[in-house]
């Protein structure tokens, strides 16, 4: 009875892969916490209307994937000093086509939600045309979680991130250093 274990290894690697990217997969094309959060502003203003550009969940594998190909790609460095300090992102970008006053929308449900859970406001701003909404959670004494919503006559943006993130906030302060209307760190 002979065996082809280098074939063997080739198909085992083969269903690694592909397990590998199935498991991260159904998570890089759909952000479900930031759908629920466009609908719920689209309830608040009746005639809004906003098509979606782009939403996209990169979680620890896909995020692990992107920290390999900054260090095959020249001048990745940059990129990959972020990437290391973030573990799960979430990002979702709607065309705005009409959208009547902000002036009544109220901060949606779920972002209350997550005040309820901890979270706190870092920002909170609204005006006739826009609103902007930046919450943050704190554990022990490092930023955690971060979550923006942003809207104006052109665009809605949601993030939604994990990870190290004061440690993103002061590498991009560093960066800007010497940037004009940039704080120092």
């Amino acid at each position: 009875m002979e065996r082809n274990y280098p074939e063997r290894a080739r198909r085992g690697a083969l269903v690694a892969i592909l397990g590998l990217s199935l498991a991260a997969a159904p998570g890089c094309l759909w952000a479900p916490e930031l759908s629920g959060i466009q609908r719920e502003i689209e309830r608040q203003l009746p005639g809004a209307d906003f098509d979606k550009e782009f939403a996209l969940s990169l979680g620890p594998v896909t995020l692990g994937l992107a920290r390999l190909v900054t260090a095959l790609v020249p001048g990745g460095d940059e990129a990959r000093g972020y990437l290391r300090d973030v573990s799960r992102v979430q990002v979702a970008v709607y065309n705005v086509h009409s959208v009547p006053s902000t002036g009544s929308l109220q901060m949606p449900g779920r972002m209350q939600r997550m005040l309820d859970d901890g979270w706190e406001i870092a920002v909170r701003a609204r005006e006739d045309d826009s609103a902007v909404w930046v919450l943050y959670r704190i554990e022990g004494d490092a930023v955690r979680d971060l979550c923006v919503v942003a809207l104006d006559d052109e665009e809605l943006v949601l993030v939604k991130a994990r990870g190290r993130l004061e440690r993103v906030v002061g590498r991009a302060l560093a960066e800007a250093e010497g940037v004009p209307g940039v704080p120092s760190p």
